[in-house]
């Protein structure tokens, strides 16, 4: 491929700082770009051709032949374990996502989110406790990234030692820099080991959780849910409840201090959280693209064929600024409504714990807020500000 623009497999491309402010500010044309893995894909950032390619039926998540294989391998992933790493709901369409899906919506469900109002406002409670105004206080190790990891695990029926364990596994994936294909291998066999030692405690002894019920569902009809699939299932819904509900909230204090304006019109009325949440996430998109899509046939994208097999990479935070869907759209506005952003992708892979994952964010920043509402950063915002796709690393605040 020739005058490629958006190189994602180019470490100096994922780490230049100005990559967010010419790629993420606003919508250009389809252009050639490559994934992390090297392979060729034509990158969608206006937000009405993101929508289309994300529904559009002619495009699946599984990458054709064995491409998904050998890129995981290619990535560091073990052999033994890639099969697993490939049978995630991300990559499912048609039948196998219709089978498994709904196992997930059930997961997420509206009944299920309210159930966790009183825990999370509990576990919220704890976190801002254990706070001292007085020194400063990185408020990502101290709120966002222990909040999410207590709610999944508690979700899931995941022991506290247990979460833990995970958490050092998982920030080989989470650090400030993409990991080594040495970092891979034994990160992955770590969270593996913790969610099968958990399956197999939940056989034993089953709980009101998920992974009992996933545990259930697939010992009374295998069919359903393959060991594998149980597994990876079990392995998304922690990764996805994890680390882009820790950087939602951390981005989110940051825009909100960023845009004290805002700020004061969400503090004088806590109504406007739910209109003020999706907003944020629109502005400042913690996952910035979507997973890629393949073409199962060609399809015309914005003048491009894309023939069978080639890959499509929807940019969610740049469709997401595009001014012809919304007003002024590099302008936070709390108060936007509708905002029909894509922070949450589109499709029929919508993110299922979106319900959740608002639901923290709202309790979490008005008790932040309510209790701290001269909380400022401790260091110059430049300092802080996450990279083109890795996420923030440390939020150093005092409250007052």
């Amino acid at each position: 491929m020739t005058d490629v623009e958006y190189d994602l497999s180019d470490p100096a491309f994922i780490t230049d700082p100005a990559a967010a402010e010419r790629w993420l500010s606003a919508p250009r044309p389809a252009c050639p770009g490559r994934s992390l893995d090297g392979s060729p894909v034509l990158v969608v950032t206006r937000y009405e051709t993101a929508r289309e390619v994300l529904s559009d039926p002619r495009f699946t998540s599984r990458p054709p032949g064995d491409s998904h294989i050998r890129g995981l391998l290619g990535q560091g992933v073990p052999e033994d374990l890639a099969p697993l790493m490939s049978s995630t709901l991300l990559s499912m369409d048609t039948a196998d996502h219709n089978r498994v899906r709904p196992l997930v919506t059930l997961a997420f469900s509206a009944k299920r989110v309210r159930s966790l109002r009183p825990r999370i406002e509990e576990l919220v409670t704890g976190l801002l406790d254990a706070m001292d105004p007085g020194v400063e206080v990185d408020l990502l190790g101290g709120l966002a990234d222990p909040l999410p990891l207590a709610v999944i695990g508690e979700l899931l029926g995941v022991d506290a030692a247990d979460r833990a364990q995970w958490l050092a596994s998982a920030e080989t994936f989470t650090g400030s820099s993409p990991a080594t294909p040495d970092q891979v291998g034994p990160a992955l066999r770590g969270m593996v080991t913790v969610l099968g030692e958990l399956i197999d405690k939940r056989r034993a002894r089953p709980g009101d959780d998920l992974v009992s019920e996933l545990v259930q569902t697939h010992d009374a009809d295998g069919a359903r849910l393959t060991d594998t699939e149980l597994l990876a299932l079990a392995m998304l819904v922690i990764q996805a409840g994890h680390d882009s509900v820790r950087q939602f909230l951390a981005q989110s204090v940051c825009t909100l201090l960023a845009h004290p304006d805002q700020l004061e019109l969400v503090l004088a009325d806590p109504s406007r959280w739910r209109t003020a949440l999706p907003e944020i996430m629109r502005h400042a998109t913690p996952v910035k693209h979507a997973f890629r899509r393949f073409a199962t046939e060609p399809v015309e994208v914005e003048g491009h064929t894309v023939q069978a097999g080639e890959g499509v990479l929807v940019v969610l935070a740049a469709a997401n600024h595009d001014a012809d869907q919304f007003a002024e759209a590099g302008r936070l506005d709390v108060t936007r409504t509708p905002n029909p952003h894509l922070g949450f992708s589109h499709g029929p892979h919508f993110c299922p714990g979106a319900s959740l994952a608002l639901t923290q964010a709202e309790i979490a920043l008005s008790a932040l807020f309510g209790r701290f509402p001269g909380l400022r950063l401790a260091v110059p915002a430049e300092q802080i500000a996450p990279r083109f796709l890795i996420g923030m690393q440390r939020l150093p605040v005092r409250l007052a």
